[in-house]
């Protein structure tokens, strides 16, 4: 018997597709991003961008290249519609790490 999907229906704004992180050196490179709405800013008093993540998800370096995503720290990642935003790599490294969003979520 088939398993139920297990973020169906939860309500949450994803995204899961191509993105390009920046490096705080200004290198770039494409990834492809796997990333969930954690809060939505409009239901907290007195939001502050700086004390709550909004956004995480992980990010997986499409290719082989010689780079260790957790160098990213803090980094911007880049949608593909060119909305972007500032993340901080919190597991992993390498070819796949986790991140937390800082600020507004470049999707949804």
């Amino acid at each position: 018997m088939p398993r139920d999907r297990f973020h169906e229906n939860d309500g949450r704004t994803r995204y899961v597709g191509p993105a390009i992180v920046v490096f705080p050196d200004g290198r770039e490179v494409a990834v492809t991003a796997s990333l969930v709405i954690r809060l939505d800013p409009a239901t907290v008093p007195d939001f502050d961008y700086d004390r709550h993540s909004t956004w995480a998800g992980r990010i997986t370096l499409m290719g082989d290249g010689d780079v260790d995503l957790f160098d990213a720290d803090p980094g911007i990642l880049r949608m593909p519609d060119g909305r972007e935003s500032e993340f901080m790599a919190t597991s992993g490294g390498g070819h796949q790490s986790g991140c937390s969003g800082i600020g507004p979520a470049p999707f949804g």
